[in-house]
């Protein structure tokens, strides 16, 4: 009976202590279950963000002339050096236009020297004509003097009426010689004025048909195109034999030297931050991979006010939505180039801002 009476308080104090045992037991997994998926969606975390992507300079490799394609010389996300040709076209109509503009500057330059030369032959005939004026105007001096000696011997009945015409005549030549002689040496100086202002033009000629030389050759080195800087070939758009046009995209290339990260932070994570706060950045591709990074930039407006609708707010209908800033992140030299390289652009990055 005693024995009945022990064992009934044992199996009250067992069945509390499973009791307490299960309690304890589901409060740790609960607190370790609400732990796991903070930490899976770090919630609640203001230094953390998976909104973020690698970024570099992707530009279009576009034609600057007319042609048919000849030569391709790239294949697609081929990694190309600065100066290597990417395409070549057919340029045999370019060199045909270039020779037709070396052609017309050098009758620029031709005429421009008969100008010089009828400007030196008409000042060289205003200096004979000022030499003739000369001897004319001497002439005639002499000449009158004889005819109003003559003259004055008339009146005395020392000469003929016959001398004394004959004496006029040569006087009233040499007065006419002189006087045309004198609108001779007008057209003279009106032909070197016109000659002189012809250099003018011809200079201006000159100019231009050199400017259209440079561009015919400039037009045929586009014939040729390279690349602008080392990078990798993205998706190619055309093909050999095609005819582009100018400003027709051939491929885009992407800028390999140059990385950096985009992360977009929630407004209410802006506090946190600033320029030149040092993040690590994990990269989902490189199975995490983490790299070290700095914060260069911070945007002046939030991503939705870049888009090309903004949201008008005053419409009357409207839900607050938490905003995100884009945040340029640049990568610091601790990390190993090698490990840099494997960056892509568009690979999704997750940042946490180092406290």
């Amino acid at each position: 009976m005693s024995h009945k009476k022990n064992k009934a308080p044992k199996a009250g104090l067992n069945k509390y202590r499973v009791y307490m045992i299960n309690t304890i037991a589901l409060g740790a997994v609960a607190v370790a279950l609400v732990w796991a998926i903070r930490a899976y969606f770090h919630i609640g975390e203001d230094c953390y963000t998976n909104d973020a992507q690698v970024e570099e300079y992707i530009n279009p490799i576009n034609s600057k002339v007319q042609g048919y394609i000849k030569e391709i010389r790239f294949v697609e996300h081929q990694q190309i050096n600065k100066g290597d040709t990417i395409v070549v076209l057919d340029d045999r109509e370019l060199k045909i236009a270039q020779a037709q503009a070396e052609a017309a500057y050098k009758n620029a330059l031709a005429a421009r020297e008969l100008t010089e030369s009828s400007v030196n032959t008409a000042s060289n005939n205003l200096n004979v004509n000022d030499a003739n004026i000369a001897a004319a105007k001497a002439r005639l001096s002499n000449t009158e003097q004889t005819y109003t000696r003559y003259a004055n011997l008339l009146k005395d009945d020392a000469v003929t009426k016959a001398q004394f015409d004959q004496v006029k005549a040569e006087y009233d030549a040499s007065k006419a010689q002189y006087q045309a002689l004198l609108s001779q040496r007008k057209s003279a100086q009106l032909s070197v004025v016109e000659v002189t202002k012809r250099i003018g033009q011809n200079d201006a000629e000159v100019m231009r048909t050199k400017a259209a030389l440079d561009m015919a050759k400039l037009n045929v080195s586009y014939a040729k195109i390279v690349a602008p800087y080392s990078c990798i070939a993205g998706r190619r758009l055309i093909q050999e034999g095609q005819l582009i046009q100018p400003g027709q995209q051939l491929l885009t290339i992407v800028k390999s030297n140059e990385k950096w990260v985009v992360a977009n932070f929630r407004e209410k994570q802006m506090k946190a931050v600033t320029i030149g706060k040092k993040v690590s950045i994990k990269v989902d591709a490189l199975d995490d991979k983490e790299y070290e990074g700095v914060i260069t930039a911070i945007s002046g407006a939030t991503g939705s006010k870049f888009s090309a609708i903004p949201v008008d707010n005053s419409t009357g209908n409207f839900v607050k939505v938490q905003q995100r800033f884009p945040v340029r992140i640049e990568l610091t030299n601790a990390n190993k180039k090698e490990d840099a390289e494997l960056l892509r652009a568009g690979m999704n990055v997750e940042i946490r801002i180092n406290k």
